[in-house]
C-alpha cells in the first residue's frame, strides 16, 4: 500500500478512501474575471483560467486534503481587482487523527486585502465598479487583430494600452497591491514589492474595448512588469526587470513582446541607466527577450553595414551595448545570431559553430581550474565536488545546458524570420 502525507505533514495511507479526500489545488482552483453581474453565474463567456502553480499557497505537493468534490473559485472584478472567494464541497473528512486542511487560512495571506467570502457583499461591489479606470502615462497603444473573447462574432476588437505608473500615487499603490496577488499562482517564488521604495518602476498593460450593448468604455489590467533601479556608483543605475506577468487568458496575442519592447525602450532612453538585466527569467520570457534583442541587434548591424561573421566579436559587442545589453546577454545574443546564420547556410556550418561554443565553454572552465576558482554562474553548485575533477564531464554538462537554453530562441528566429534575407 502506497503511503504519503497531507499538506500539513500528517502521515496518511493513500488507499482508495483517502485518495477521495486528496485534491490537486491546480485542478480545483479557478480564477474568473467579473465584468458584470452575469459573470457570477455559469456564463461560458466569462474569462476564466487555472493557476500554473500553488506550492506557496498549499505546500510543495500542491494538494488539499480533507474534502470531497471540492471547487475553489476566486472572482476578481475586472477593473479594481476586488475579490470574492467561493469554496464549494460535497463532504468533509471526519477523523480524530487526521487534520483537514484549512483552505481559507491557506489562501488568506495571498488574496487582496478586503476580499470577501460573502456573495451579497461582492454583488454590491459589482454594482459600484468603475469600468474605465486606468493608471499611468500611456507609452504605447495597439489594436488586437483577434476578436475579443468576451464577444465572439460581434466584431469587437480590443485596444491595448501600456502605461508607466506613478508609484507615489497612493490610489495606484492600493490598486497594485490587489492586482499583484495573481503572481503567486503564476511566477515561481513570487513575492510582493514595497512601493514605498521609489526605485521601483511599474509598467501596466490595459485591455480597452467599447461594450457593444452598454456602449461604455471598459478597461481591464491584464498584465504588468516591475523594474528595480539599482545604484551603480556614483550616479548611474542598473535596471533589473523583476516581475513580468500577462494573464493566461491573454497569452499568444503578442502582448508580452509588446510590453517587453516598451519597457526596454523606456529604460534605454534614460541616460542614467547603464545596462538592463533580468531577475531569473522563465523560459517563455527569455525567448521573448532573445527575439526582441536579436531583432534590434540585426537592424543595428544592417544599418551600419556590418557582417556578423566577418567582424570581430568585440566590435559586435560594442554595437550591442548601445542597447544597454549586459555582457552575459551580449554573448548569448551573439551565439543565437551566429547559430541562426549558420543554420541558414548548411548543417555543416551550424555544427561547426556549435563546436566553437563547446570550445569556448571548455576554455572558460579550464581557465577557472588554473585559477583555482569556482564560478557560480556556470551552475557548478549543482555538480558534486567529486565530479569537479572530471573536466570533460563538466564541459559536456555545461555545454548541453547552454545549448538547451538557446536552441528555442534559435528556432524562434528561424520561424519568425523565415524567408527574410
Amino acid at each position: 500500500m502506497a503511503e504519503g502525507s497531507n499538506s500539513n505533514g500528517y502521515h496518511i495511507e493513500d488507499d482508495s478512501e483517502m485518495l477521495v479526500y486528496k485534491k490537486s489545488a491546480l485542478s480545483v482552483t479557478t480564477f474568473k474575471i467579473v465584468y458584470n453581474h452575469d459573470d457570477l453565474g455559469g456564463s461560458k463567456k466569462t474569462l476564466h483560467f487555472n493557476p500554473f502553480m500553488a506550492h506557496q499557497v498549499f505546500g510543495e505537493n500542491e494538494s488539499i486534503f480533507g474534502y470531497r468534490s471540492l471547487s475553489i473559485t476566486i472572482y476578481y472584478l475586472h477593473s479594481s481587482s476586488r475579490c470574492y472567494v467561493d469554496v464549494q464541497k460535497s463532504g468533509k473528512l471526519k477523523s480524530n487523527t487526521l487534520k483537514v486542511d484549512d483552505i481559507m487560512q491557506s489562501l488568506d495571506s495571498w488574496l487582496p486585502t478586503g476580499y470577501t467570502t460573502e456573495l451579497k457583499q461582492f454583488e454590491e461591489a459589482v454594482k459600484n465598479e468603475k469600468h474605465d479606470v486606468m493608471f499611468g502615462e500611456v507609452l504605447m497603444d495597439f489594436k488586437d487583430k483577434l476578436e475579443c473573447k468576451l464577444f465572439p462574432y460581434k466584431n469587437v476588437h480590443s485596444n491595448y494600452k501600456i502605461s508607466l505608473c506613478d508609484v507615489n500615487d497612493a490610489e495606484f499603490q492600493e490598486y497594485h497591491k490587489r492586482f499583484e496577488t495573481f503572481i503567486v499562482w503564476f511566477i515561481d517564488g513570487a513575492s510582493y514589492i514595497d512601493l514605498s521604495d521609489e526605485r521601483w518602476m511599474l509598467f501596466y498593460v490595459y485591455e480597452e474595448f467599447m461594450h457593444p450593448e452598454k456602449k461604455e468604455i471598459y478597461r481591464t489590467p491584464i498584465g504588468y512588469c516591475s523594474v528595480y533601479k539599482f545604484l551603480a556608483y556614483p550616479d548611474k543605475v542598473r535596471a533589473r526587470i523583476s516581475q513580468f506577468f500577462i494573464m493566461p487568458s491573454h497569452h499568444r496575442r503578442g502582448i508580452g513582446s509588446k510590453l517587453y519592447n516598451v519597457v526596454v525602450d523606456k529604460l534605454r532612453s534614460l541616460p542614467e541607466v547603464i545596462d538592463i538585466t533580468v531577475e531569473e527569467p522563465t523560459n517563455v520570457f527569455q525567448k521573448i527577450r532573445d527575439f526582441s534583442d536579436c531583432q534590434k541587434v540585426m537592424q543595428e548591424l544592417k544599418d551600419n553595414d556590418i557582417d556578423l561573421v566577418a567582424t570581430d566579436i568585440k566590435k559586435i559587442f560594442s554595437h550591442m551595448k548601445k542597447f544597454k545589453i549586459g555582457k552575459k546577454q551580449c554573448q548569448r545574443l551573439y551565439d543565437i545570431l551566429r547559430c541562426y546564420h549558420a543554420s541558414r547556410m548548411s548543417i555543416m556550418e551550424y555544427s561547426k559553430y556549435v563546436r566553437n561554443i563547446r570550445k569556448r565553454i571548455s576554455a572558460d572552465i579550464e581557465k577557472e581550474y588554473r585559477g583555482s576558482k569556482r564560478v557560480c554562474n556556470l551552475n557548478w553548485t549543482a555538480i558534486p565536488v567529486e565530479r569537479l575533477a572530471d573536466r570533460e564531464s563538466l564541459v559536456e554538462s555545461e555545454f548541453k545546458d547552454y545549448m538547451d537554453s538557446i536552441e528555442p530562441s534559435v528556432k524562434s528566429m528561424q520561424q519568425n524570420l523565415a524567408g527574410s534575407r
